[in-house]
């Protein structure tokens, strides 16, 4: 190559790449900007990205069969980042950009992947480095879509298929580079070094040594690693094996003397195998924590083992797929993928792929057929999920075409020529804008789902104490505990796993909520002692007190016969629970508290009552009975304590209390009591 060739080859070789980083670093920076940080409710209840985070965290088995090596690499990418920012003195109270940014990393590897492979499959003579503004163009629509935009900011693995079915079709592209160069030396060296033509063409002879020895190079490497990142589907999304076979097929289809080479054979089944050794972490780590193992009678670690990988569950979830009033293409799988290319896109995608030659041709058809095949067989299911992979080889298949085009039709016109260019910015700006409104994650209203237990963790609850409370708020409690690493000596207990801390003299919590359900599966030995704890605990056990046990100010009203009134005290509520007073009140209880009797809270402003914005009612806290009537005295003088958490509008300089009895025409209010506070 001349030198001026050479160095201009150079120079489009490090545009190309500077391309590359340019768009690999805007992609980062869209996914940053709508990170998922928060949960639904829905979210916690159960799903992939939920079971994902906990598997990352913990180093626990994932979903079954428990894709061990995307999990430990996550564990490591966690705490990897936990650790460098507590090292530097940064705290990270919320783990889930952490989290979700690990997908992050795999969609960035597919993009690049996606941008390598059109680059390789676009070069010319006259591109050496390949069509890279083309390629930039459909990196740039592949990372707006909405699925891959989704799925790249959030906790889910499906990302990392993406960039697994990528890296398989690059490096068999690279194999196939490698062998036909390595079969054009070869031939030079056969028929001597001065066939400077066959050089120039090292491709040309190919066929007619198709029927020749093993002897002739077959870059044993890279089927080796091949074969690697074949197998790694085996540990990880088994429907990224859905591309092997048309790979193995194309590979013996241009080089059968491969299965002729028996230490070549081995050495590829053997790399193929190496990912299921992944699996004694599955075996390890579940065996090690029988809590982890789910609903299920198991009389060992070993039978857990073989149930989990054999993934009897989600078997059964693909046997309700044979359905016939199931749609296919309302719906499915087709309609997704030609809903977020266009029916344009899709349709010059699939005449494109035709053009890499028969055998890659015969690759990514073969792939895009049992992807259909699959959803349309478990087409009931969201098993469509499963084969993102079909969205970029279609786009391998729209470089190859437009740059056809191109080649074609620019020597005619500059403007026709470049019209794919022009069109592809188009889809870029009408993807982006119909994504942008369903795939921003980050501080989305709807995530909601953590409010309520970051308010009952933000209290100064006892040590080691077992936490009480109903589905969603267990759930988003142990989350919490767990996940975020707030107040990780508590636990989150059952009702049975309840009354085995409070036989063993321990304290368990229950919110007011939940009190009830747990109070009835004790036995009744275990359902005392018990008082109020704060405004969302009710305390059980022994060891069970609270933290403000006196009065900041004395009254000793008495409102009725055995009800005397000793004392109140105000402190500000959790900041979780935004502009509130919590307010505790002291009675003397000589009985059961009066029915009838009723207690109301109610923020003033200069000694009025203030009105609710949206609905123009009094703002105010009422109850029945102090501690939502479930501590019943004993005979004789009690001291009972009570909480209350009142929200505070803005401009609210005061609390009232108003004790009220029921009569016949209406209310008696036995006490209205201004209550000292300090805004």
């Amino acid at each position: 190559m001349p030198r001026a060739e050479e160095q201009s080859s150079i120079t489009e070789t490090n545009r190309r790449n500077l391309a590359g980083v340019l768009l690999l670093g805007l992609a980062l920076l869209l996914y940053a900007l709508t990170l998922d940080n928060g949960l639904q409710s829905s979210e916690l209840i159960g799903g992939d990205l939920i079971t994902h985070q906990y598997a990352q965290v913990q180093a626990r088995p994932s979903n079954a069969p428990g894709y061990p090596l995307y999990t430990m690499g996550g564990w490591l990418w966690f705490h990897g980042i936990r650790t460098i920012m507590q090292a530097v003195g940064v705290s990270a109270p919320n783990p889930l950009p952490m989290l979700s940014s690990y997908s992050t990393l795999w969609a960035l590897l597919a993009l690049a992947l996606l941008y390598a492979i059109l680059c390789h499959v676009t070069r010319s003579s006259h591109r050496p480095a390949g069509h890279w503004p083309l390629a930039w163009l459909l990196g740039a629509f592949y990372a707006v879509t909405y699925f891959f935009w989704y799925y790249a900011t959030t906790t889910e693995q499906y990302t990392s298929a993406i960039a697994q079915t990528l890296a398989i079709v690059y490096v068999y592209f690279l194999w196939r580079e490698k062998v036909r160069l390595e079969i054009g030396d070869w031939e030079i060296r056969r028929l001597g070094d001065g066939n400077e033509a066959l050089r120039q063409s090292p491709i040309s002879n190919l066929q007619s040594l198709q029927s020749s020895n093993r002897s002739i190079p077959q870059a044993p490497h890279l089927l080796i690693f091949l074969a690697f990142l074949c197998g790694l589907s085996l540990a990880h999304m088994l429907t990224v094996a859905f591309i092997v076979p048309p790979l193995l097929i194309a590979i013996l289809w241009e080089r059968p003397q491969v299965l002729r080479n028996g230490r070549l054979v081995l050495a590829c089944s053997v790399a193929a195998l190496l990912p299921l050794l992944s699996y004694i972490y599955v075996y390890t780590r579940g065996a090690a924590h029988p809590e982890w193992w789910g609903a299920g009678d198991w009389a060992n670690a070993g039978e857990w083992f073989w149930a989990f990988v054999s993934t009897a569950q989600g078997r059964d979830e693909l046997a309700r797929g044979w359905q016939a009033g199931c749609a296919f293409f309302d719906g499915g799988f087709p309609q997704l993928i030609w809903g977020e290319l266009s029916v344009p896109l899709l349709i010059v995608g699939l005449i494109g792929i035709a053009r890499l030659g028969r055998q890659p041709a015969f690759v990514l058809y073969g792939a895009l057929l049992l992807y259909l095949v699959f959803d349309w067989m478990y087409r009931c299911g969201n098993w469509y999920q499963v084969i993102l992979p079909a969205y970029p080889l279609i786009l391998i298949g729209v470089g190859a075409a437009a740059d056809w085009w191109e080649a074609r039709y620019r020597p005619r016109s500059r403007w026709l020529g470049y019209a794919p260019l022009a069109l592809l910015v188009v889809a870029i700006v009408w993807r982006f804008d119909a994504s942008w409104p369903r795939v921003n994650s980050h501080n989305r209203p709807e995530d909601t789902g953590l409010a309520r237990a970051a308010i009952l963790l933000d209290q100064p609850l006892p040590p080691r104490a077992g936490l009480f409370a109903q589905v969603e708020e267990a759930l988003a409690l142990d989350y919490l505990v767990n996940i975020w690493g707030i107040r990780p000596d508590l636990r989150v207990v059952s009702s049975d796993a309840a009354a085995q801390m409070l036989a063993a003299d321990g304290t368990v919590l229950t919110t007011f909520d939940a009190a009830p359900v747990l109070l009835e599966e004790l036995p009744a030995r275990l359902r005392t002692p018990r008082q109020a704890f704060s405004a969302d605990w009710l305390a059980l056990g022994n060891a069970a007190r609270a933290p403000s046990a006196q009065p900041q100010e004395h009254i000793d009203r008495g409102l009725t016969a055995g009800v005397t009134l000793a004392g109140y005290a105000l402190q500000p509520a959790p900041a979780a629970a935004g502009q509130a007073v919590d307010v505790t009140l002291f009675w003397q209880l000589a009985d059961n508290w009066p029915a009838g009797l009723g207690i109301s809270l109610r923020p003033t402003r200069d000694g009025a009552f203030l009105p609710d914005a949206a609905t123009g009612a009094v703002i105010q806290l009422d109850a029945a009975a102090p501690a939502h009537g479930l501590i019943q005295p004993a005979p004789g003088t009690m001291s009972l304590v009570d909480f209350y958490r009142l929200p505070m509008p803005a401009d609210a300089n005061g609390v009232m209390l108003i004790v009220y009895r029921a009569t016949a025409d209406g209310f008696e209010n036995l006490l209205e009591l201004p209550l000292r506070y300090d805004p």
